[in-house]
């Protein structure tokens, strides 16, 4: 199968692939789905030609290009008919005899999530004892619906994770689950598994306790409307303060996270507004306080149900994030000391693990704090980037522990059982060790659960990356429309490749600039890989430079902006500069 874009031929029509290069492919005649060109759809190749399968609609409709995008990936929304069979029996069940639930339903329960959200996973309470801080973690009993090995369950392993693309979300349980029974709807009483932890002064986790609860949130709140609470916005007396409780109880897990050396990188991801067949608004959504605060509570709640899990030695889906090697690291500090930050001294000798993910935290640290200095924080992107790209990657695994980003000893997925398969399993494990559950997973079934997971997430990843890229493309694109398709940016250098450079312009539009395109010399890669060098004249663009570049073309579908630049910031010569290393020494 192709999904494919319909094009002229001819007195016919063709299909010619939507998201890749490809011949036009020509179209049966007389199909039961009827087309037009421009639309987008789904063919089955039939020797030289092509039938329709089904119509996702026009390729000028967003709606219908992400439909395009899922289909491309093989995603499908609906569930198979076993699936729903098993959903319809739930009803039948929730009389049934639910022992050892502890009733929170007094508790002032807060749920703090993204605008547009439409599943709650988690929701939070704090109350202060002396100078200690009770934070109630409630995350949504979704094992109490999903029985181990049934048909819901069976396919939610399969999916491994929901997936997220701008307007829509292909979910890993059914509609009825997700966005109803196990979703901690405010004024609506939910069932909840707990993690209980008491908190002192110094951010240590003095007290945990687990239980399976129910609970009745009292209030939704978006992330926009803390940040303007706790920047002394309008909301009600008592609203306030839960909400400045679990900010403090926050900074304190912050605080004392960023002491063990934790890693702490600032990003930023788009979000996209679609309705009426266009994306009618797009703007850059970055870390805030608010999502410190519902962050910092969270991985706090799953660092001690780790430790719970450790400790018992019961099988479950770890993730883990093994320390960086040194030599990346080392790079990374000549890629960043070659970008003029500010870098503190690197030890003598090898970088063993330990010292590996030690010199990454205080460079991420070093970035944070350059990046603040700066008149222009999107220069920070570029560098955030570099300090990510010298990291391993995190992945689910049934027998490694520890999670070098957060400076955890043990660290597991508890906190997003609507979304995650692997969050799924934790619970069960958690409730089988408490002895409120049947059995929790045996080693095999954690073991493939976890590698299973680990595809699923990266695959979902890219996939969201590209739709973001499409969308963005896509309004790029309907913004100019009718006017000049020359139209001049002013953006900021964030990423090199031998054949050119990436140009973020207007906060949430990327595009590229072959080196061809470049005038004034014949550019080659930066050794390490932190700008273009002119061959002849020696000139630099390095990461952060600010160069201004007109629209040359757009590929929607695609998700691509190609630029030619009219101008580029100031220029930097090369000098001969000693290795991070020997510099660092030399402070000393």
């Amino acid at each position: 199968m192709l999904v494919a874009e319909v094009v002229g031929a001819g007195r016919g029509a063709a299909a010619r692939a939507a998201f890749e290069a490809g011949r036009p492919i020509p179209l049966r005649r007389g199909g039961p789905t009827a087309v037009a060109v421009g639309d987008l759809v789904t063919v089955a190749l039939r020797g030289r030609s092509a039938e329709v399968l089904e119509r996702h609609g026009a390729a000028a409709d967003p709606a219908a290009v992400l439909e395009a995008v899922l289909a491309d990936a093989e995603l499908e929304r609906a569930f198979p008919g076993e699936v729903d069979a098993e959903v319809g029996e739930i009803s039948g069940r929730l009389g049934a005899d639910d022992a050892g639930r502890h009733d929170l339903t007094d508790q002032p329960v807060l749920t703090i999530d993204p605008q547009g959200a439409k599943d709650h996973d988690d929701a939070i309470h704090v109350e202060r004892e002396g100078d200690a801080l009770r934070l109630w973690v409630h995350i949504a009993d979704v094992s109490r619906y999903v029985p181990a090995g049934g048909a819901i369950d069976r396919e939610a392993a399969r999916r491994g994770n929901s997936v997220y693309v701008p307007g829509t979300v292909v979910p890993m349980l059914p509609h009825a689950l997700s966005s109803d029974l196990c979703s901690l709807i405010p004024g609506a009483e939910r069932d909840a598994v707990t993690a209980e932890l008491l908190i002192g002064p110094d951010g240590e986790v003095t007290e945990r306790r687990f239980r399976r609860s129910s609970i009745l949130s009292r209030r939704r709140l978006t992330y926009p409307e803390v940040d303007e609470l706790l920047a002394g916005g309008g909301a009600s007396a008592e609203i306030e303060e839960r909400v400045r409780l679990a900010a403090e109880v926050a900074e304190r897990l912050r605080v004392r996270r960023a002491g063990r050396g934790a890693l702490q990188v600032s990003t930023g991801e788009p979000r996209f507004t679609i309705g009426d067949g266009r994306i009618e608004r797009v703007e850059l959504e970055v870390q805030t306080p608010s999502h410190s605060l519902v962050e910092q509570c969270m991985v706090a709640a799953n660092e001690a149900v780790a430790e719970h899990l450790l400790a018992r030695s019961a099988p479950t889906v770890f993730r883990y994030h093994e320390d960086p090697a040194g030599a990346p690291v080392e790079r990374l500090y000549d890629q960043l000391t070659e970008l003029a930050v500010p870098l503190p001294a690197l030890p003598d000798g090898p970088l063993g693990p330990q010292a590996a993910q030690e010199a990454a935290a205080a460079a991420a640290e070093a970035v944070t704090a350059h990046v603040a200095t700066l008149e222009d924080p999107v220069a920070g992107q570029a560098l955030s980037g570099l300090v990510l790209r010298s990291l391993r990657q995190a992945y689910y695994a049934f027998d490694k522990v520890g999670h070098s980003g957060l400076a955890s000893a043990a660290y597991v997925h508890f906190t997003s059982p609507i979304r995650r398969y692997p969050d799924l399993l934790v619970h069960r494990a958690l409730l089988d060790t408490l002895g409120l559950g049947p059995p929790g997973p045996d080693a095999s079934t954690a073991a493939e659960a976890g590698m299973h997971s680990s595809e699923t997430e990266r695959a979902a990843s890219s996939l969201e990356r590209r739709a973001d890229s499409i969308c963005a493309a896509l309004y790029l694109d309907a913004q100019i429309a009718g006017r000049r398709r020359d139209r001049e940016v002013d953006g900021v250098v964030t990423g090199v490749i031998d054949g050119g450079l990436f140009l973020a312009f207007e906060d949430v539009f990327d595009g590229f600039v072959p080196a061809r395109r470049i005038a004034g010399d014949y550019w080659r890669l930066h050794p390490l890989e932190v700008g273009l060098v002119g061959e002849s004249t020696g000139r630099r663009i390095m990461l952060g430079d600010r160069m201004k570049a007109r629209i040359v073309r757009i590929e929607p579908l695609r998700g691509r902006v190609e630029l030619e630049p009219t101008g580029v910031g100031p220029s930097r010569q090369i000098a001969r500069r000693r290795p991070a290393r020997a510099r660092a020494r030399g402070r000393r």
